[in-house]
């Protein structure tokens, strides 16, 4: 695969996402001045009483190579929230994480890590995981920073980041988020995850302020429709990706919204609201050139045509 280039300036690498067939939103971002890996996380999860299809353990451990090749090439680290699909824990956990110690070692060794404060807008899991990773990288990692608000030069390339955002809506339940913007010299990108959709008028004023050509964001969970999602908030996310559709030059929409089939009826008018304006909407996978492999959401289908045996999670 590829980089694809943002302007003149930037260049990204989807690592892992829902439409790569795996849980997170990890990108690698590479400038004249800089190469980052931002949310080096990915994994599976629990669906339809079945435990991962071997098809999605092929893919996790892909992903997590991918993450590793890039953090290779990479100085900074970026870690928006602590939710295991954003970044790599450092414990031993097969079954879901693909992770262990030594992997995490070779992830953050000598790295400079900003990362979202674990003292404020988190949860108790949260902030018991942001200070475990903290306590990990301290003397392994080359610098550990809390990022929340603040500015990083790099030689040309400026990190930015928001104020704590909501993961999700406003009174979200979860925590909150990190936006990231990256630029070099006229060229922006701007990564918003777990804003299921721009749920919060806070985000989305962060994005349309730094004007990217580029934004890779979190759509909304339509697998949890009737279940803590209510279909006006999903069709208030739909709204605001079409205004961002409107004044982005490329959109990419994916996360949690690949957890359901029919992710392509729900983004056909974000879609096409693009066209209007001669910009661009899909989806990671999309963005590579490849079709979409959203294997969680098929999990059910995979064991009907790959049987094997399983277990109820």
């Amino acid at each position: 695969m590829r980089p694809v280039p943002v302007g003149r300036g930037i260049s990204v690498m989807p690592l892992a996402f829902e439409s790569l067939g795996v849980r997170g939103m990890s990108l690698y971002v590479r400038t004249e001045d800089l190469g980052v890996v931002v949310d080096p996380g990915s994994c599976l999860g629990p669906r339809f009483g079945l435990t991962p299809h071997r098809r999605e353990y092929r893919a996790l451990s892909s992903s997590r190579e991918l993450i590793q090749r890039a953090a290779g090439r990479a100085e900074v680290l970026t870690v928006s929230h602590f939710h295991y699909d954003h970044y790599l824990p450092p414990f031993e956990n097969w079954l879901w994480l693909w992770s262990s110690p030594s992997l995490a070692e070779r992830l953050y060794r000598g790295k400079t890590l900003l990362m979202k404060d674990f003292s404020s807008g988190v949860t108790p899991s949260q902030r018991k995981r942001g200070y475990l990773l903290r306590k990990f990288c301290s003397g392994l990692a080359r610098e550990v920073e809390a990022a929340d608000g603040r500015r990083f030069w790099f030689g040309g390339t400026e990190l930015e980041f928001s104020e704590p955002v909501p993961h999700g809506g406003e009174g979200s339940r979860m925590g909150s988020v990190l936006l990231l913007s990256v630029r070099a010299g006229r060229d922006c990108l701007v990564h918003a995850p777990d804003v299921q959709g721009l749920l919060s008028p806070s985000s989305l004023s962060f994005i349309l302020r730094r004007e990217p050509q580029l934004v890779v964001v979190g759509g909304p969970p339509l697998y949890l429709r009737g279940f803590g999602v209510r279909g006006e908030k999903l069709e208030e996310a739909r709204e605001n990706l079409r205004r961002l559709a409107r004044r982005v030059p490329l959109l990419v929409v994916d996360h949690h919204l690949l957890r359901s089939l029919d992710y392509g009826d729900y983004l056909s008018p974000v879609r096409e609201e693009a066209r209007r304006r001669g910009n661009r909407v899909c989806t990671a996978a999309e963005l590579l050139g490849r079709e979409p492999e959203p294997l969680e959401a098929r999990r059910r289908e995979l064991y009907g045509l790959e049987p094997e045996r399983s277990s109820s999670s």
